[in-house]
């Protein structure tokens, strides 16, 4: 696009990078988290977080301390794909469209960073090492202050957190013509759940309903969140009203970049952590093929969810890390390759 103006479609398209982004986010932390072998743990038993000082991790180890760290961002990037959605369904729902995830729509890693976001160090799925922690914490950096203010929509951003600033400012200006009370919005609400006191929100709402004023509110303050607790943070610290309503959820007090910055300085200073090696086996193909089926079934079901089709089958959410650590048993690194939408389980 080369307009400086906001159209309709010119925020509807950055809408659905702004699902992309989240989404693309998670398998690259998924992969690095589960590259750990955190003691007592295995393909049949994954990494589960658990507190370094709790009587059930008699072990204590670097490697839980780690995974804590990344694995709990990974929680927060779902609940950043559920607003980013959520907020499309709210101003385009009613519009009778729908956020995409499969097809072209599905995470890619052989090309970079994604083309509207402006990053130069190279993508790749891999372990927890220095590599693979300079790109998560390029990815979740502090918005530079040399980045100047929204300027309409443009084609490519110097950082994730000037992309945000411009969709806060393209629905600022087209709010009142977008929002229709009265559609069906099409939201979800499976991360920041009031039937769940101890895992929600109480500071903004992962939903976006009500009279235009209300839901207004709503969309500023999911933005936010989106941008406080992980690209464009401006400091280490997550605003109170922006965490889960448990406070002894103690990672998540921390930005994503001040958790990835923890685990750097980890390996800094106590060296590698232990991670699976990357040797192969007779079983590789058969784990990467079950990883990908699994994958491929929770992006259908996300899109499905989202369009309003069907509620948000988590299923294959909940069966990908032992699939993740089962490839790398086999000694592979998990590929994370949808399957064509003529073999994909729907």
């Amino acid at each position: 696009m080369t307009s400086r103006t906001w159209t309709a479609d010119a925020l509807r398209d950055h809408l659905q990078k702004a699902v992309y982004l989240e989404l693309w986010t998670i398998p690259i932390y998924l992969t690095a988290a589960y590259s750990l072998q955190v003691p007592g743990t295995s393909a049949s038993n994954p990494p589960k977080l658990t507190p370094v000082r709790s009587p059930k991790n008699p072990n204590r180890s670097r490697e839980q301390l780690a995974f804590n760290n990344i694995y709990s961002v990974v929680v927060q990037e779902m609940l950043h794909l559920e607003i980013a959605a959520n907020l499309y369904n709210a101003l385009f729902a009613g519009k009778g469209y729908s956020p995409k995830l499969t097809g072209p729509w599905a995470p890619r890693y052989d090309r970079g960073f994604p083309p509207w976001i402006a990053g130069k160090v190279p993508v790749q799925l891999g372990p927890v090492n220095d590599a693979q922690l300079l790109l998560m914490t390029t990815i979740e950096t502090p918005e530079p202050k040399s980045d100047g203010p929204a300027n309409g929509p443009q084609d490519v951003y110097d950082s994730i957190g000037q992309f945000y600033k411009a969709i806060d400012q393209g629905v600022d200006e087209l709010w009142g013509s977008l929002y229709d009370p009265n559609a069906d919005h099409r939201q979800k609400s499976e991360f920041a759940d009031p039937q769940y006191p101890g895992d929600d929100y109480t500071g903004f709402s992962a939903t976006i309903n009500g009279d235009s004023q209300t839901a207004r509110a709503q969309a500023d303050k999911a933005i936010k969140a989106i941008v406080d607790q992980g690209e464009g943070s401006v400091g280490p610290f997550i605003e109170p009203d922006l965490r889960p309503e448990d406070g002894s959820d103690v990672q998540d007090r921390f930005s994503h970049f001040g958790r990835f910055r923890m685990v750097q300085v980890m390996l800094k200073l106590g060296g590698a952590l232990k991670t699976y090696p990357e040797s192969g086996s007779d079983g590789l193909a058969a784990a990467q093929k079950a990883l990908n089926e699994t994958y491929t079934a929770l992006l259908y079901s996300l899109e499905k969810g989202f369009a309003g089709d069907a509620g948000l089958d988590l299923g294959p959410m909940w069966d990908l890390p032992g699939k993740i650590v089962s490839v790398w048993a086999a000694g592979g690194i998990p590929a994370f390759q949808p399957l064509d939408s003529s073999d994909a389980a729907r």
